[in-house]
């Protein structure tokens, strides 16, 4: 839309909760909107969180909040039985934080240099009862039948990873399937699709494969799911 939008001119798109705040700045000035804000990113944010927490739920809150303050304060912390194990921190398409970045704000700029990204801000927490590689493996099922098909590496590459992971999760899976999973993710990422659905993909793929590398082994190791009864 950049270049070819509405009427065939090139159109700006803003969503809701953009403009939601364009009243507010109008009424009360740029620098009271930044103010609200903890870090250099100014104004606030809408987070959301679901998974096994106390509260599921979606707060306005000053942008940059530590992320350990949305889940203990906000979202209650982890339900009984259950401990954290990571967060995708701005939707399906980001990849995996885990307890070492809970103290990170939740701005623009940290997630990004912890190598994920804050997306929308909406939270999907993984916890010590999910299989990090099931998980994966229902997004990359999703996003496989999400792509439109019009480029060879999204058409047949999200499919292969999903077939991959589905045999992992059925103990079919093997220690080479591994490397093809990464090289995947490289065939998938940045500059090799026309827009940005494929790259997406594979971020929390790829992280899974950095933080929870040793649950794809132990599907290996033991033929089966290790989650499943």
């Amino acid at each position: 839309p950049q270049m070819v939008g509405l009427w065939g001119l090139p159109t700006v798109v803003n969503n809701v909760e953009t403009l939601c705040c364009v009243p507010h700045i109008v009424n009360h000035g740029a620098e009271w909107f930044r103010k609200l804000s903890l870090t250099a990113d100014g104004g606030t944010k809408l987070y959301g969180v679901s998974g096994r927490v106390k509260r599921p739920g979606l707060w306005e809150l000053p942008m940059g909040t530590p992320l350990r303050e949305i889940l203990e304060e906000h979202a209650g912390g982890m339900r009984e039985g259950y401990r954290f194990r990571g967060v995708l921190p701005g939707g399906v398409s980001t990849d995996f934080l885990t307890a070492d970045h809970l103290d990170l704000p939740m701005d623009f700029d940290a997630p990004q240099k912890a190598g994920s990204r804050l997306g929308t801000g909406t939270m999907i927490v993984l916890d010590d009862r999910t299989c990090p590689v099931g998980m994966v493996q229902n997004l990359e099922e999703f996003f496989a039948q999400e792509s439109c098909g019009w480029c060879t590496p999204c058409r047949d590459g999200l499919p292969w990873a999903a077939r991959l992971l589905r045999a992992f999760e059925e103990g079919q899976g093997a220690p080479g399937d591994l490397e093809i999973l990464e090289q995947l993710c490289w065939r998938l990422g940045p500059g090799h699709t026309f827009c940005a659905l494929a790259p997406g993909a594979v971020e929390p793929l790829q992280s899974a494969l950095k933080y929870y590398r040793a649950d794809f082994e132990r599907h290996i190791a033991e033929r089966r799911c290790p989650w499943r009864a």
